[in-house]
Formats: C-alpha cells, structure tokens, sequence
C-alpha cells in the first residue's frame, strides 16, 4: 500500500491543495493508500526524500515527492484509468497545474490565509506566522483588514474557470488531471474556510459536485 505523506493541522484537517490533488489522483486509479500526518514544523518526517515539502509518496521502496511528479508516476505505474488520456494531455494538464499555482492560488490565498492560521497547531502558529509575513510582507492582521479588499481578484479568478466550464463537464472536455489539480484547490480551501466560493459560478459549483461525486472525497 502507498504511504502518502498529507499536511496536517488541529483536528486532523488536511490542508494541502497538493496533498489533495495526490489523494484524488490515487482515488480516481482505485490505488489503495494510508497518509501519514505531517505539521508544518515536522519537516524531519520528510528527510527521506531529500527535501522538505508535502507531499511525499512512498511505494514499495519508491519514493517520489511533488504532486505533478506523483502523478506522472500513478500514471506510468498505475495506467487506468488514465489521467492524460490522449496525446498532448499531459502538456496542456502541466499548463493548466501551473496556472493553479500561480493565478488561482495568488488569488485565493490572501483571502483565506487568516483561516488557515485559526486552524494551525499551537506548536506550528510561530513557524505559519513567520513565513507567511515575510511572503507577503505584511502581517496576518494587516492581511485580515484588506481581504474584502483582495476579494474581487478571487472573484475574477473564478469567473474565467466559469467561462472554461460552459458546454463541458470538464476543463478540458474529458476528466484528466486538470481537473484533479484544481479539485485539489478547492478541497484546501473548504476544509479551513467558510469562504464562499461559488455563489457567482453556476457552472463551476456544478463541477465541483460533479468531482466530489466521482472521487467520494
């Protein structure tokens, strides 16, 4: 069984937009796995894999960190159903995963950073506070006080995969991995935040019922 290496938080909530992109990948191949639960300031767990960010898979001896590089590997070891299901998927779903880094998380983030920190452990709110200040070169409190302010970006955001997703189901027609990568977003941010994220978007709130009923995640 894969060991999956899963960002932990109070209460045994799973936080990681990228451990959740792996979770639904392995779910999606019916690939049996455990998590093993990590905090932010439990990076000795990851030495193993020579460097120190979630997640981490191991599989019988095999071990492969980064969510696109797990699923480049699912997809070779584990091959249906398939993830790139056609020629130049792969490409385009690598196109579309960094858009979600950089474009929809840049745009989330500052919206629902402070409700991540609520849910931090106590041992982990000095090393959460710390790094992201010094990423956003502000103070949680200052970021609080603009997040109406920082909405309409994430409105925005939201509005072009709105506009993807109408006469299709999925974002590239068929389910592939861009639809994994992004499932993985939105299970980040629901699982900390009340956050509401499609009051606006029919067509993406249909999506993201229509994954949560694929994956049972």
């Amino acid at each position: 069984m894969i060991e999956l290496y899963d960002l932990c938080v109070a209460n045994d909530l799973r936080p990681s937009p990228y451990c959740w992109r792996t979770k639904a990948v392995l779910t999606y191949k019916k690939v049996p796995f455990s998590t093993v639960p990590v905090s932010f300031t439990e990076k000795d767990k990851l030495t193993f894999s020579g460097q120190d960010r979630v997640p981490v898979i191991k599989d019988n001896g095999t071990v492969v960190s980064d969510s696109w590089n797990i699923a480049k590997y699912c997809e070779e070891k584990y091959p249906d159903p398939k993830i790139f299901p056609s020629l130049g998927i792969r490409e385009s779903c690598r196109f579309f995963n960094l858009y979600v880094d950089n474009t929809v998380h840049g745009s989330l983030i500052l919206v629902v950073v402070n409700d991540i920190f609520a849910n931090v452990l106590p041992k982990d709110r000095d090393y959460f506070r710390t790094d992201r200040e010094k990423r956003f070169g502000m103070t949680l409190e200052q970021i609080a006080a603009k997040r109406d302010e920082n909405r309409p970006k994430m409105h925005a955001v939201l509005s072009q995969l709105e506009a993807t997703l109408v006469g299709q189901d999925y974002f590239f027609g068929a389910l592939t991995y861009a639809d994994f990568c992004l499932f993985g977003t939105f299970k980040w941010v629901t699982t900390v935040s009340k956050e509401p994220l499609f009051d606006n978007t029919p067509q993406l709130r249909a999506w993201w019922e229509r994954m949560q009923k694929q994956l049972g995640l």
